[in-house]
């Protein structure tokens, strides 16, 4: 008859395998990031529109330097999402860097944006910096990829 030590430390070790499994198919990865897609907007050397849904003003400058982005309604909330803070990478094409920026959302992406829970629109700036060097052009020509995301503190 096993002690109840060992069936405690069996238990365990089952539940601990069952959670590693779950969290591998869940949409949420263990490093906190979650998958969605992205789009770029604006010129391709450009910051994105400075009047945009949230009023925000010049973009290109501090705090935002051209790294923002118009959100789907998961992320624009009716405008609540103005100003909020994500960290996005890219691993999903040969282009990508897979380092994350810090980038904000200044805009609102109506429309087809909303067919995908999560959608980023970024600027051209923004699209540009999820590149290898050099690779920035590259990867806007591919017009439309698969990112992870994260919210962050701004």
């Amino acid at each position: 008859m096993a002690s109840s030590h060992h069936i405690v430390l069996v238990v365990f070790f089952t539940l601990f395998k069952f959670c590693l499994c779950r969290n591998s198919f869940s949409n949420t990865t263990l490093a906190g990031f979650a998958p969605a897609t992205a789009t770029w907007y604006g010129p391709p050397n450009g910051h994105g529109t400075d009047t945009g849904a949230c009023g925000f003003g010049n973009v290109g400058n501090p705090p935002y330097n051209s790294l923002i982005a118009a959100g789907n309604q998961a992320l624009y909330q009716n405008g609540k999402g103005c100003g909020q803070c994500y960290q996005v990478k890219c691993n999903s094409n040969p282009m990508c860097s897979g380092n994350p920026i810090k980038i904000r959302i200044t805009d609102e992406c109506p429309g087809a944006c909303n067919a995908v829970p999560v959608w980023f629109d970024l600027s051209g700036i923004a699209f540009g910096a999820l590149a290898k060097p050099g690779q920035d052009n590259a990867l806007r020509n591919a017009g439309k990829i698969q990112i992870s995301y994260q919210k962050v503190g701004c």
